[in-house]
């Protein structure tokens, strides 16, 4: 019995009344079909956000070949076998912070009496954070780079046993050089001296850049070295899995981190960027040991050196009357992004007053409905960002988002006095935060990240002022710049969708 409008096969065809399908054209519709099977088996069970998975199944199956070759340095997401065998290692250094009487009040839940929101955000972070949550930090805000450099260049001056650097920028300028030139002679007086940065961030750094430092028995490693490119198919992270984390620690009592790397830009001294407007922070307590855990397990990831030599976590001296701090790291050798899932609490907690500083805004899904449901029941959300972004994708795909915003409520300011790079929070009068991370996937979800999340009136408010005082040099959007021209809606469209690979 024969099928009506098919004939048998014929020359290597087979013919429809309408017309001739190729052997050929089968076989490569058969393989486009498990091609596109197998790329979304592969990425559903990545467990990733449905938009990355969507943006990813787009270019995997219109780019096969040039969207494979992007999926195995770009897509996979392999860092936590790498995170396991380090957090095995690294284990005897929480032991460590565990025999410390200063943060056991903290880490038990025992704070009666505390703001209730605050106990909810510490609760959090006895899930979510390597570090628990300590009382007695003192925490100094630093405006700018060269506020950060000289208190920076001052604590390395005054160091008696060791010296840990981490950026993700290093520039071999004057200000690299001054920062080197300081560590050379702390480890020439026998102060044990470790500099990090990332291989990526701080490309352009010479080969021979810390041979000085090296020479007086001084340590330099880049984290993530260029060589890792050829050995993705061994299991190896993802070549763009970077560590944007800004740490200096002295002798175990002195930490800083922040949004400030080290470079002319950031003391405002590059023409085409002009003015740099960042924020840093001095720690001082227990919170520094929490910095210094973070170091300790960079330093594991890049040199296979553990550093678990108890006088690197000193016991530390609670200060009376000061803050308490959380040291939150992210990373996607994580199973959540803990910096995001402390962002979502904070807006959640909000009553007042919502202030946040990034140049780069690229919400998520959660990060942008936090956004607007704090907006939409009465909290006064204000968003500081650059008026020129210094990358154009991301500032289209940023821009994409300021209707809604502000449709809810949430007031937009451009900073126009050179270029805002601070990375702050102020929710209310009860907590603040500075760190690395911008409000954005990549640094909620592919960076390697480190925040410090503050609680306490004095920090806040005088973080706020700052705040206020940015605004002092930035602009309101307005009506005309979210009302789009074909062309430009377009544009921000595409790059809105090609947000969660950027």
């Amino acid at each position: 019995m024969s099928v009506p409008g098919w004939s048998p096969w014929r020359e290597g065809s087979v013919r429809y009344d309408r017309g001739v399908i190729s052997q050929e054209t089968i076989v490569s519709a058969v393989g486009l079909v498990l091609h596109a099977s197998v790329i979304v088996v592969v990425l559903a069970k990545e467990r990733r956000q449905p938009s990355t998975t969507m943006a990813w199944l787009l270019a995997l199956v219109f780019l096969p070949a040039v969207g494979l070759v992007l999926y195995l340095v770009f897509g996979t997401t392999r860092s936590r076998r790498a995170a396991e065998r380090i957090s095995a290692r690294s284990a005897r250094v929480g032991a460590i912070l565990d025999k410390h009487s200063v943060h056991h009040k903290l880490r038990r839940g025992d704070d009666d009496g505390m703001d209730p929101r605050i106990e909810s955000m510490l609760a959090l972070g006895r899930k979510l954070a390597s570090t628990p949550p300590s009382l007695g930090n003192r925490a100094d805000i630093l405006v700018d780079g060269r506020a950060t450099y000289d208190a920076m260049i001052e604590a390395v001056e005054g160091a008696r046993d060791h010296v840990h650097v981490e950026f993700y920028i290093i520039q071999a300028d004057e200000t690299g050089r001054a920062l080197r030139d300081a560590l050379v002679s702390a480890a020439g007086r026998g102060v044990e001296v470790r500099v990090l940065c990332d291989a990526i961030g701080s490309f352009y750094l010479p080969g021979d850049f810390w041979r000085p430092l090296e020479a007086v028995g001084g340590e330099a490693a880049a984290f993530g070295p260029m060589r890792r490119v050829i050995r993705l198919l061994q299991g190896r992270d993802r070549f763009d899995f970077r560590n944007h984390r800004k740490i200096v620690v002295v002798d175990g009592r002195i930490g800083f981190t922040g949004g400030i790397n080290v470079g002319r830009e950031y003391l405002g001294l590059d023409p085409a960027r002009g003015s740099w407007r960042d924020t840093h922070v001095r720690l001082r307590g227990p919170a520094t040991l929490a910095l210094q855990k973070a170091f300790a397990e960079d330093w594991l990831s890049a040199t296979e050196k553990l550093l678990d030599d108890e006088r690197y976590f000193p016991e530390p001296e609670a200060l009376d009357g000061a803050s308490a701090v959380q040291i939150v790291d992210s990373g996607p050798d994580r199973s959540w992004s803990p910096i995001a899932l402390f962002h979502v609490q904070a807006f959640a907690l909000a009553q007042r007053r919502l202030w946040l500083t990034s140049p780069y805004f690229v919400p998520s899904p959660s990060i942008l409905d936090g956004l607007l449901t704090a907006a939409l029941r009465g909290v006064d959300v204000r968003l500081l960002v650059p008026d020129k972004p210094d990358h154009r994708l991301v500032g289209l795909a940023s821009r994409s988002y300021y209707a809604v915003l502000r449709e809810a409520g949430v007031r937009i300011f451009r900073y126009h006095r050179g270029f805002v790079h601070a990375k702050t929070m102020v929710v209310d009068e009860w907590i603040g935060s500075v760190g690395s991370a911008n409000i954005d996937i990549r640094s909620f979800h592919l960076n390697f990240e480190l925040n410090a999340f503050v609680y306490g009136n004095a920090f806040v408010n005088e973080l706020a002022g700052h705040f206020e005082q940015d605004l002092e040099h930035a602009r309101e959007v307005g009506d005309e710049e979210t009302e789009l021209s074909f062309v430009m809606m377009t544009a921000c469209g595409m790059a809105r969708l090609l947000s969660p690979l950027l």
